[in-house]
């Protein structure tokens, strides 16, 4: 018994010496870094069997079984242990590890941001590349947009300007009051009253300062031009007689040569009857049918037409005229084989050129074959 007791105390001491080697070792860990090493580890306890143990007749063991001593550390084992332990102590090894952790964190947190950045600037770059180039496009395109429009718009403007012009031409100046003269104091077969004509020798005078206050303009139609012109030379041969009438014959003025008087204020020049027709009509238009326009205020001369003369009749009445006047036996003397006709056409030959075509174009007796004779010319006043 007093064996067992022994053993049981040398037993209980061995477990406590690998308890207290255990929390050392522990311990150690905690403070330190270390090295693992393998330690010895003390071998357990042998159990004597029952049957070893011998006991007396009380019951109790005469003496304690021997008890094996735990084995010792090396001294390598402990210069081992010792030169891995960091010195560094756990309490500044926590944060130093933390703030090495966080550093790298950051820096990598820098670099997506960073990357990210570059990627976002790109991006920003790319959209305001396809945005200006999209504003240019839609500059141009209104831009364009905008010329046509101010190209139609001048375009129309200048239509209007040129409506309006037009307009204006016609109310500040017209041959309506000549038309109005002419109507009244004209017959239909171009006898003249100049009695009438002289009692509205102030409306004549109207109309002449009308004349003289318009002078040809560029934008004008040739026709135009030419209803002006043999308005003028009509309205002041009237106003010649008129001025001077009662009389028997134009030729009574001037010593017989009314037509070179320059007394004729139009289109900033000073001009005679001659220089109308012989100056401006005949070479500016080239039309022999003026001379059936042009009225000289004798019986023989072409007969006064009773209207003005305007820019949209003056075509058709040419026409007209030039007919009546060639086939009118008071004026002209027509057959196969003979052609008496007016001085006018021996005059100005030269306007008709082939005078047997000329005729011939409006009389179908006329032909090559046919001799042309010119008869005396009556100048008592066409009244």
């Amino acid at each position: 018994m007093k064996n067992l007791l022994v053993f049981l105390f040398f037993g209980i001491l061995t477990s406590l010496g690998c308890q207290s080697e255990s929390k050392r070792t522990a311990s150690a860990d905690k403070s330190t870094v270390v090295t693992s090493v393998p330690v010895s580890t003390p071998a357990p306890v042998a159990t004597a069997p029952a049957e070893s143990v011998a006991t007396d007749e009380k019951g109790i063991a005469d003496e304690a079984p021997s008890v094996p001593a735990a084995p010792a550390r090396t001294a390598e084992s402990i210069k081992n242990t010792e030169t891995k332990v960091d010195p560094t102590p756990a309490e500044e090894r926590k944060p130093k590890k933390v703030k090495e952790v966080l550093a790298k964190t950051k820096d990598d947190i820098d670099a997506k941001i960073a990357a990210e950045k570059e990627k976002l600037a790109a991006e920003v770059a790319k959209i305001e590349a396809e945005q200006k180039k999209k504003a240019e496009e839609k500059a141009a395109e209104l831009k364009e947009e905008a010329t046509e429009k101010v190209e139609t718009a001048k375009t129309n403007i200048k239509e209007k300007i040129g409506k309006v012009k037009e307009i204006t031409d016609n109310v500040s100046f017209s041959h309506q009051v000549f038309d109005d003269l002419l109507g009244k104091h004209v017959s239909s077969a171009g006898k003249v009253n100049y009695s009438g004509f002289k009692q509205d020798q102030g409306k004549l005078q109207e109309y002449l300062n009308q004349l003289e206050g318009q002078a040809i303009e560029s934008s004008w139609s040739e026709d135009k031009k030419l209803a002006y012109w043999i308005n003028a030379y009509n309205a002041y041969t009237i106003d010649l007689i008129v001025k001077n009438y009662p009389l028997k014959s134009i030729k009574d003025l001037e010593g017989g040569k009314p037509w070179d008087k320059s007394f004729i204020n139009l289109n900033g020049q000073t001009l005679s009857l001659n220089n109308i027709e012989n100056d401006i009509i005949r070479p500016t238009f080239k039309d022999a049918r003026i001379h059936f326009a042009v009225n000289c205020a004798a019986k023989s001369c072409p007969p006064l037409m009773d209207k003005a003369w305007t820019e949209d009749n003056i075509q058709r009445e040419l026409e007209k005229r030039t007919n009546a006047f060639i086939n009118n036996s008071s004026y002209n003397t027509i057959s196969a084989e003979t052609a008496k006709v007016s001085k006018i056409f021996d005059w100005y030959a030269v306007d008709f050129g082939n005078l047997n075509n000329y005729l011939a174009k409006y009389n179908k007796s006329v032909s090559s074959a046919t001799k042309v004779s010119y008869m005396d010319y009556d100048w008592g006043l066409n009244e």
